[in-house]
Formats: structure tokens, C-alpha cells, sequence
């Protein structure tokens, strides 16, 4: 019995850390992932205050295409991004993590 719950253990520990080594192991995003990820989240900001300085984007955002989209900076770890609606040519400024997750989004002056 102890030898069982001894390989029990061990399996439990050695799958455990094989998830979160897995898991960390995935690599940053590239300049073209960070255009989907900013085009996407725009289109969710049209209907979804996600706490950024922008609030909620008015329904002519959801015109904004991946080709409205452009990398403008690559810092230590993050891209930021110009989002430029072609209606009204207002822009939005987009940072977003090498990991992909958004850390900031407002609008540029004109």
C-alpha cells in the first residue's frame, strides 16, 4: 500500500510540473498575432467596456480591418499599435504584451 500511494505521488508531482513547464513554454506573439489581437479587441470594445481609457467604441469601430492596423513601436517586451477608423480618422493607440494580453488602449490626438 505504501509503495502504491508512493507512486501515486510521484506520478501526481511529475504531471503537475510537466503542465506548468508546458505551459510556459509558449513563445511571444509575432507582429501579425498582435494585429489580430488588436483588430479583435476592437471589435469586443464596440460592445464591452473593458476598463480602458476608452471605454466602450461606438458601433463605426466595427468597420476597423486588420489593414487599418499597424505596428508603430516595439519596446521591451511589447508592441504598440495604431488603429486608425478610416470613417472618421480618429486613432487609437493599442500596447499589448509579447504575451498577447492587452495592457493599455486610448486615443491619440488627432
Amino acid at each position: 500500500m505504501k509503495l502504491f500511494l508512493r507512486t501515486l505521488l510521484l506520478i501526481t508531482l511529475i504531471t503537475s510540473t510537466g503542465l506548468v513547464m508546458a505551459h510556459s513554454d509558449h513563445g511571444a506573439i509575432n507582429d501579425d498575432t498582435a494585429v489580430q489581437i488588436a483588430h479583435k479587441t476592437v471589435q469586443q470594445m464596440t460592445f464591452k467596456d473593458f476598463r480602458y481609457p476608452v471605454g466602450k467604441l461606438e458601433d463605426r469601430w466595427k468597420s476597423v480591418k486588420p489593414d487599418d492596423i499597424e505596428v508603430v513601436e516595439v519596446g521591451d517586451g511589447f508592441y504598440v499599435l495604431r488603429i486608425i477608423q478610416s470613417e472618421t480618422k480618429q486613432s487609437l493607440s493599442m500596447k499589448i504584451a509579447f504575451t498577447g494580453q492587452v495592457m493599455e488602449a486610448d486615443f491619440l490626438p488627432n
